[in-house]
């Protein structure tokens, strides 16, 4: 009979961040939702933020912006700079897990419409970045 030995190995504890995926859609098996991870998760969570409308949730009267309101006015630099402001402050707030290393946003007046380019990575993982498209 021979003896075997057993050895585990420890691996050190990364923190993992785990969440829905946006939009939200059933993963085809067992009906469960589908979820992300990491910088995945954390790019629907920005997302997620900057769509939702500011005084739509009844606990949390500032969270969101107003992009999707904003959408029914002419577009003009005071309402470009006034977007970037309210989404830097709103993810500084509620979305302390992220660090914005870029925002841009790009309107474009002939057709009323906008994009905004973000590039965020995690305050856990600083080598790593996620590129987020927003076009209203």
């Amino acid at each position: 009979m021979t003896n075997f030995e057993l050895k585990y190995l420890k691996e050190p504890k990364k923190n993992r961040i785990q969440g829905l995926a946006y939009p939200m859609r059933l993963n085809g098996v067992g009906g469960y939702l589908t979820s992300n991870e990491n910088l995945g998760s954390l790019r629907d969570c920005v997302i997620q933020l900057i769509m939702t409308p500011k005084g739509s949730r009844v606990m949390r009267p500032d969270f969101g912006t107003d992009l999707r309101t904003s959408m029914f006015e002419p577009l003009n630099s005071q309402l470009v700079e006034n977007l970037r402001t309210q989404i830097l402050s709103a993810i500084a707030k509620y979305e302390t897990r992220v660090i914005v290393k870029d925002l841009s946003l790009f309107p474009n007046y002939e057709n009323n419409s906008l994009l905004i380019k973000l590039i965020i990575t995690s305050k856990d993982d600083l080598l790593n970045s996620e590129l987020v498209e927003i076009l209203t």
